[in-house]
C-alpha cells in the first residue's frame, strides 16, 4: 500500500480530534463532546459548552420535552426566544416572521402529530428546529417551546 503525506495528514488529524474529544469527556466538567446521529443537521460532532446559554442562530443541547416521542437529548437551533410570535396556517410554521417548514400530520411511525399554537414565545423559553424538512423540533405540539432552564448548553459543531 502506498500512503501519500495527505493520507497521513488526514489520518493525523482525525486522531488528533479524538483525542481531543478523549481528553474533554474524562478532564473538563463544562465541556463533553457530542454526537449527533439524525440526519437533521450538517454537523454530526460537537463540542457542548454547558456554561453557555445559546442565543437566536446558536445550537442548543436539551433533553427531550417529557411529551415528546423520543427520550434522549436534541441538538437544535434557536430561532425564536421571547417576544417573538409564532404563527401556524394550517400545517405551515413561521417564527419572528421568517418561514421555519410545514408540521407533518403524521411521524414515519404513523403517529397523528399536531402543530404547535400559534402565539407569542413567553420569557424563559425558545423555539428551536434544525434545516431538516422532516425534523422533529419545536414546529409540532409534542416538542413546542423548551424552556430556557433544561438547555444543557450551547453545541460547537467540529465535524
Amino acid at each position: 500500500m502506498n500512503l501519500s503525506w495527505a493520507m497521513i495528514g488526514r489520518f493525523g488529524g482525525i486522531v488528533a480530534i479524538g483525542c481531543v474529544f478523549v481528553v474533554m469527556m474524562n478532564m473538563q466538567p463544562r465541556w463533553y463532546a457530542g454526537l449527533n446521529l439524525s440526519e437533521s443537521l450538517p454537523h454530526w460532532a460537537f463540542i457542548v459548552d454547558r456554561g453557555a446559554v445559546p442565543g437566536r442562530g446558536e445550537l442548543a443541547v436539551f433533553p427531550a420535552p417529557e411529551t415528546a416521542a423520543y427520550d434522549g437529548l436534541f441538538v437544535k437551533r434557536i430561532v425564536g426566544v421571547a417576544g417573538d410570535l409564532v404563527e401556524v396556517e394550517g400545517q405551515r410554521v413561521s417564527v419572528a416572521g421568517h418561514w421555519r417548514g410545514v408540521a407533518l400530520s403524521e411521524s414515519r411511525e404513523g403517529r397523528g402529530l399536531e402543530p404547535i399554537a400559534a402565539g407569542v414565545i413567553p420569557e424563559g423559553y425558545v423555539f428551536a428546529v434544525t434545516d431538516a424538512v422532516d425534523s422533529y423540533d419545536s414546529r409540532y405540539a409534542e416538542i413546542g417551546l423548551i424552556a430556557v432552564e433544561t438547555i444543557e448548553g450551547r453545541a460547537i459543531p467540529v465535524l
